[in-house]
Formats: C-alpha cells, sequence, structure tokens
C-alpha cells in the first residue's frame, strides 16, 4: 500500500508539473506576440488573433492534462481517506466500506471523473480567461497606436479587416462572440476544489450502493 500511494503521488507530481508547463507555454507566447505586434507597425494586427487561436489549443491540450491530474489526486484521497485514515484512528466509521473494491476496478480500468468540457471551463476560469483578455487589450491598442491614431470610427473599423481575406464584420463578431464563450464558460465554471470535493463523494456513494 505504501508503495502504491508513493507510486500514485508520484504519478500527481508529473502530470502536476506537465500542467504548469503548459500555462507557461501559453503565458509566454502572450507576452511574446504582446512586444513583436506592438514592437513594430509593420506587424499586422492579426498577429494577435492568430495568438488567440494558440491560446485556445494551449487550453485544450492543458484540459486534457488536467482530467489526469484529477484522477491521480481522486484515488490519492480515496487511499487516504479509506486507508489512512482508517490505521490513524480505528474507531471512527470508514468513509467507504469499498474502498478496495473502488481502487482495484479503477486499476484495471481507469475512468476519468472529469469531463473534457469541465476541464475546460475549470482551466479558464483559474488562468486562462486574463490572457486571453490581456491579448484581446493588446489587440485593441494594436488598432489604435499603429500606424497612428485614428482620426474617425470609420478609419478604426477599416483597420479590422484582414485584406483579401475577411470583412470588418466578420473579424469583429469572430473575436467578440470568442470572448464572450470565454467568459460565460469561466463564470459559469465551478471552483476546481468544489469539482474533486464532489467528484470523489459521488463516486465512492455510487460504488458503495454497488
Amino acid at each position: 500500500m505504501v508503495h502504491l500511494y508513493r507510486g500514485e503521488m508520484h504519478r500527481m507530481t508529473v502530470w502536476r508539473t506537465r500542467l504548469d508547463v503548459t500555462t507557461n507555454w501559453a503565458i509566454l507566447l502572450t507576452g511574446g506576440l504582446a512586444t513583436f505586434t506592438l514592437g513594430s507597425s509593420g506587424v499586422p494586427h492579426f498577429v494577435l488573433l492568430l495568438g488567440l487561436a494558440l491560446i485556445a489549443i494551449s487550453l485544450a491540450i492543458e484540459a486534457r492534462r488536467y482530467r489526469r491530474l484529477h484522477h491521480s489526486k481522486w484515488r490519492l484521497h480515496v487511499l487516504e481517506a479509506c486507508y489512512f485514515a482508517s490505521l490513524l484512528e480505528p474507531h471512527d466509521p470508514v468513509m467507504c466500506a469499498e474502498w478496495r473494491a473502488v481502487i482495484a476496478r479503477d486499476l484495471r480500468e481507469p475512468r476519468l471523473l472529469v469531463s473534457w468540457f469541465t476541464a475546460i471551463k475549470v482551466r479558464l476560469r483559474r488562468n486562462y480567461l486574463l490572457l486571453l483578455y490581456f491579448v484581446t487589450a493588446v489587440w485593441v491598442a494594436k488598432l489604435f497606436v499603429h500606424p497612428r491614431d485614428p482620426q474617425s470610427f470609420g478609419e478604426l473599423w477599416g483597420r479590422l479587416a484582414i485584406e483579401g481575406f475577411l470583412p470588418s464584420w466578420i473579424v469583429a463578431v469572430s473575436a467578440a462572440t470568442f470572448l464572450l464563450t470565454a467568459t460565460v464558460l469561466a463564470l459559469t465554471a465551478d471552483r476546481a476544489e468544489a469539482i474533486e470535493e464532489q467528484s470523489t463523494l459521488a463516486t465512492l456513494h455510487e460504488e458503495s450502493r454497488l
């Protein structure tokens, strides 16, 4: 049991490190794009829109890693609550009488407890929404300062267009929809701690009824 616990702790640490690496990639990408685009008037503004797409890809990768991290933390919590806690205090009732079967079944057939969509929402709330806001603010600043301050709203609106590819209204609607969707997903997400607690209790109760 000690070796199993040690192995699960190592697995959780590895996924935690991978999660941090993805976040660091996104932060470095955000800072690099902001410096690159604002540093020269010759750099087109849609480079920042591509940056938003790259951040979205990083978010998708991080959501997959978060699901694995959550699964490792769940196993550790079951071991701690149902095994080690009962050793420390034998008179307390065991949280789940069938915890051995729960762990054995999960070792044979691992089952991720958090959906990919829920993981997206959690990571948006935790880190990525602020990065998206920052890139959007840099994009708006780029439209205002390069090549010069706009003299009218029409001039500013015209700068939104990606010449020969997309008109201004498509760029504006796409960016607004993307940002609004990300905001709604982040605001409707539960805290990561609450999700971990709920999934642990729900799974243990479900297995106890089997």
